[in-house]
Order: structure tokens, then C-alpha cells, then sequence
């Protein structure tokens, strides 16, 4: 049986750093995959959302150990990712994949941040936990809209004179 051990802070970060990497590849493949400006404005956001977490965490690694090369896990937190991108993958899979990676990132730099002492580590972890939460809250909007407008129920409602009842 395999004894558990902490990871180090290098670890973290790369971990982190791989994570972030992932995202910006699979909302990359979805952008390419959306039908909507709408949408590919939000897959745009968050690339760039993602793409400004790994050079926080790069910055953060440099400081902690500018002599020390960066290592990356050879796989995600979200070993799907990889899985997904590889084939050929729906849109629903894709959003799906993302939703959870999202969760898992919120919930990874979440732990972190309650068991690190160190207040601007803490401080960072909490900022990065929250950013995913958001980001989990963005696709999961667009995922259940995408949803909701494929039965012919919306569609029904869509065309109808439901929308009035809806406000300003």
C-alpha cells in the first residue's frame, strides 16, 4: 500500500499550473465548436481567465524557487481532458468535462488555501478557488440554456407569446 504524503508547494504549483493549461486547451476546442458570437465571447473570457491563472502561478513558482525548473504532471487533475480532446467529443461532453474540471480546481486551491498558513499563499488559493467557482458558474448558465433550448418545449416557448411574461 502506498503511503500518502503532502504535496510540496512546487508540486502545487505545478499542478496548478498544468490545470490551467488543460482549460485554456478545452475552451479552445469548445470555441471552435460554439455556434453563437455570444458564446464564443464567453469562451474568449475564459481563456483569458485562464491563461492570467497560470502566469499568477508561474509568478508565484519563480518567486519561490527561481533555480528549481518547472514540472509538470504529465496528467490533469481531470484526466478526461486529455481523454476528450484527443477523439472527436460532443459539445454536451465537452461542457460537461469543463463544469467538473471547474469544480475539481475550485475544491483543489480551496483545500490548499485552509491548510496553508502563509497569508498571501492563502490569499491567492482563495482568489483562484473563487475565480473557478465563477467560471463553473458561467458554463454551467450557457450549459443549461444550450439544454433547455434543445427540447421543443423552449422552442414551443420561443415562438410563442411566452417570452411577454418574462420583464424588462
Amino acid at each position: 500500500m502506498e503511503k500518502r504524503r503532502d504535496l510540496t508547494i512546487l508540486e502545487v504549483l505545478g499542478i496548478g499550473i498544468k490545470s490551467e493549461i488543460d482549460a485554456v486547451r478545452l475552451y479552445t476546442k469548445m470555441k471552435d465548436m460554439v455556434g453563437t458570437d455570444d458564446l464564443r465571447e464567453k469562451m474568449d473570457f475564459l481563456i483569458s481567465q485562464e491563461k492570467k491563472h497560470e502566469s499568477i502561478l508561474r509568478e508565484v513558482y519563480e518567486k519561490k524557487s527561481p533555480d528549481v525548473e518547472l514540472a509538470l504532471p504529465p496528467r490533469s487533475i481531470v484526466p478526461m481532458i486529455d481523454e476528450l480532446l484527443g477523439k472527436e467529443s460532443t459539445l454536451r461532453e465537452l461542457f460537461q468535462t469543463a463544469m467538473k474540471a471547474e469544480l475539481l480546481a475550485q475544491e483543489f486551491y480551496a483545500s490548499l488555501a485552509k491548510k496553508t498558513v502563509d497569508s498571501n499563499a492563502k490569499a491567492i488559493l482563495t482568489y483562484m478557488a473563487s475565480m473557478e467557482q465563477s467560471h463553473y458558474a458561467i458554463l454551467q448558465a450557457e450549459f443549461t440554456q444550450m439544454e433547455m433550448l434543445d427540447t421543443e418545449d423552449a422552442n414551443k416557448f420561443l415562438d410563442s407569446e411566452g417570452l411577454m411574461f418574462m420583464g424588462p
